[in-house]
């Protein structure tokens, strides 16, 4: 693998992303490119835990409580994601569950540090920019997180434990996290809990069975919280997407990528006020990233 290169201003890092879109990533030559340019392959460092053997068949491996092998990474998830945070100047990330997506998204943090820092602090309510805060549901998988990444990395990822609660939401079972970060994301990436972060029951209902699924609630406990121009992606869990598309209340706009198996939410509704129209025309410069919301709700 060759090393990634090197970039003196900004400009040149846009230049880049310019010449890729979301479906760029669905092709192996243009992900190929992708990852060789900002060394993705090489952020993926690899640790010992890796090495272990995988204790179930790959139909019962992801919904597994019993699993310790670390998955696999996927380049072009990975890819995906480093571009996404880049190209719309992510200023503050929450991530739900952790990974070599943290370190990803920790290295896009800081190539937008580097460039942008000073101005956020000057400009925008954010007490750390450029930063990804990752809730992990078990002390394990965290630790294994955080030596994904390398001392470059650490000063723009902060990691967090935390315990899942089983939960009525609109008198739908779901679950939450029982602590989150108290931050303003802008760029929001669901890839947890599993769904044997708990095994409390409810009427007899419990997530702790193979032939459950995965249902957050998380992002509509706090949606009249977020800004306008705020992403949300979340990685498959296609029945977790539905449920929160279902009952989110704002003007969102969705778009899921059947190739990819990625569903994403863009907040598309007119700045709260005059540092939030600030925020949106630093991130969104080209403007929104999916088809605009025929008619605002808010």
């Amino acid at each position: 693998m060759s090393e990634p290169l090197k970039f003196q201003n900004f400009d040149e890092i846009e230049k880049l992303l310019k010449a890729f879109d979301l479906d760029s990533f669905h092709d192996k030559t243009r992900l190929r490119e992708y990852s060789e340019t900002f060394g993705i392959e090489l952020l993926c460092r690899q640790l010992e835990e890796d090495r272990i053997a995988v204790k179930n068949p790959n139909l019962l491996r992801s919904v597994s409580a019993f699993e310790e092998k670390p998955l696999e990474p996927q380049i072009d998830d990975l890819c995906r994601l480093h571009w996404l945070a880049l190209s719309r100047r992510a200023v503050s990330v929450l991530e739900f569950g952790s990974g070599f997506s943290t370190a990803i998204l920790a290295d896009a943090m800081r190539r937008l540090s580097g460039f942008f820092g000073d101005w956020a602090k000057a400009n925008l309510r954010c007490q750390k920019p450029f930063h990804i805060h990752s809730v992990e549901e078990e002390q394990r998988f965290l630790e294994i997180s955080q030596k994904r990444l390398s001392e470059e990395l650490r000063p723009y990822a902060t990691l967090y434990r935390s315990s899942v609660e089983l939960v009525c939401v609109e008198s739908r079972i779901a679950t939450l996290y029982s602590s989150l970060p108290n931050i303003s994301p802008d760029l929001l990436y669901l890839d947890g809990p599993s769904q044997f972060a708990t095994t409390q029951n409810m009427r007899g209902f419990s997530f702790a069975s193979p032939e459950r699924m995965p249902m957050s609630a998380d992002v509509l406990t706090f949606e009249f919280f977020l800004q306008p121009g705020t992403l949300l992606l979340i990685d498959g869990r296609t029945a977790n997407a539905r449920f929160i598309k279902a009952c989110l209340k704002r003007s969102w706009s969705y778009v899921y990528d059947v190739t990819g198996d990625i569903h994403l939410f863009e907040l598309q509704e007119e700045p709260l006020g005059p540092i939030n129209k600030k925020q949106i025309e630093f991130c969104l410069s080209e403007g929104w990233l999916l088809p605009k919301v025929a008619s605002a709700r808010a």
